[in-house]
């Protein structure tokens, strides 16, 4: 059963995405078809404590699916090869179970580089049950819901990597991280 907060937070998810803004929007379909992947793979991916990875595809008729799923390690996941001829709209991740030394709370500058050479979008569910997406052109990124709106690891200690911000551009990634380009 979908708790009422995940309803909310998927039409929130889906407005937000279509409000102007730096990244473009993406359809509520794929917002809403992301959202129950992520839910399953989110949750799947604390619990084994490894990422979980994948390309989603568009259908000629509309409809959206994900290519097969990649098991990765605790922090690293590489997506199987996409068949000729599909139309990959998005990568798509998640970041594992919550650990002390990571901060997996945010997109990783790999995460976003990745994207930004592929020339797609991506989107990632973190342990603290964050979804954020990725624009694969300008490397911006934002949260589409908050704490809790993936499955999350109970472990996960909210801040444990200092406060996490609605968006962020890539140079300010690389400043979280304290790196420069």
């Amino acid at each position: 059963m979908v708790r009422p907060t995940r309803l909310l937070a998927a039409a929130l998810a889906a407005l937000a995405l279509a409000l102007p803004g730096p990244a473009p929007a993406q359809s509520a379909q794929e917002t809403a078809y992301v959202m129950g992947l992520m839910e399953s793979m989110n949750a799947l991916s604390v619990r084994f404590n490894r990422e979980v990875c994948g390309y989603i595809l568009r259908h000629p008729n509309g409809a959206y699916s994900s290519t097969k799923v990649s098991w990765g390690g605790h922090a690293s996941c590489a997506s199987l090869p996409v068949t000729d001829g599909m139309d990959v709209v998005s990568s798509w991740h998640t970041h594992a179970a919550w650990a002390e030394e990571y901060d997996n709370e945010v997109p990783s500058i790999q995460d976003v580089e990745g994207d930004m050479r592929m020339g797609v979008n991506g989107w990632v569910g973190t342990p603290g049950g964050r979804l954020w997406f990725v624009d694969g052109r300008t490397g911006f990124m934002r949260q589409v819901c908050g704490p809790g709106c993936l499955p999350e690891d109970p472990n996960s200690v909210e801040g444990s990597q200092g406060p996490v911000g609605e968006s962020y551009s890539l140079d300010a990634l690389y400043a979280r991280f304290g790196q420069t380009r």
